[in-house]
Order: structure tokens, then sequence, then C-alpha cells
């Protein structure tokens, strides 16, 4: 029996963080001439990937029956997204040395709205852009609610969606 590609590609995911790890590590004596613009240059694709690692994780949480491990999985993504919010906070300063961020970033990636009931529907591509596309942001008035409010009410990462 072969393996599920979703398993394949979480391999490929961590063989490509081990090379990336070769390629920066300071204590190597040839850093495999990476500027520092190139070390700023990967800082965003290191966010996207990290914020996008965390949707998966998320996944994998919400069809998780284990109600510990569910909760374990969602410390695991805040822990991620923290992380994310750091390097884009980190990636700003270094693109304008000397000058801090005014506002702390915002991570624009929601999870998947996908739960453990769709599953084993097919993954078609309907399915798969409706949990990773952004909700529709209504306008009018109601589109005037302040970012933190909407931040408060958004489910937290491992939990389900509500019913």
């Amino acid at each position: 029996m072969t393996q599920h590609p979703a398993r394949q590609l979480a391999r490929m995911a961590a063989d490509a963080a081990g090379e990336l790890r070769g390629y920066t590590d300071p204590a190597d004596p040839f850093p495999w001439e990476l500027t520092e613009d190139d070390h700023r240059a990967i800082l965003p694709h290191l966010h996207h990937a990290i914020a996008d690692l965390a949707v998966c994780i998320d996944g994998i949480a919400q069809a998780t029956a284990d109600e510990h491990a569910k909760q374990q999985l969602a410390e695991g993504i805040g822990r991620l997204l923290s992380g994310c919010a750091h390097v884009s906070a980190a990636a700003a300063t270094l693109s304008s040395p000397g000058k801090e961020p005014d506002a702390e970033p915002v991570i624009t990636t929601q999870p998947a709205q996908l739960s453990a009931a769709d599953f084993p529907a097919a993954m078609t591509v309907d399915v798969l852009q409706a949990a990773t596309s952004p909700p529709m942001q209504p306008s009018g008035p109601s589109a005037a609610i302040s970012p933190a409010r909407t931040r408060a009410s958004s489910p937290q990462p491992g939990s389900s969606p509500a019913r």
C-alpha cells in the first residue's frame, strides 16, 4: 500500500526545512553565499510557509477525536502564529533599518473551515478553495467593525466552526 500524498508532502516540507537550515546556518563558514538581501527576501516566504503549516495542523486538529491531543495541537498552532508575527515584525524592521514598525503585524491566514464531519468527503477544488479563501468582507456600515473585535469573535485555532 502506498502512502497518502499528504504524508509525502509533510516529509518533503521537513526535508526542505532541513535544507534551508543548512543554507542559513551562521555557524557554517560558507553560508552558501547568501547576502543580507537574500536573508531579508527569505523571511516573507518563511512567514507564509509557517502560517500555511499552521492551517494544515488546524485541519488535523479538527479531525482529531482525542480532546487532549486537539488542545495540544491548538497550543502548537498558537505558537506558530505567534512566531509568524515575530518574523513579520523582524522583516519589517530589517526592511526599514532604524525604524520600528508602527503596529503589531496582523496575520491574515485564516484556518481552514472544514470540520471532521466533512471527512472523508472528496477534496474537490471547490471544497479546498472554500476552505482556504478569506471570508467575504461585507460592504457598508457593518464593514467598519474594528479588526480587534473581529479577531476576538473568530474561533480559536483547533476549535470546530459554529454550526
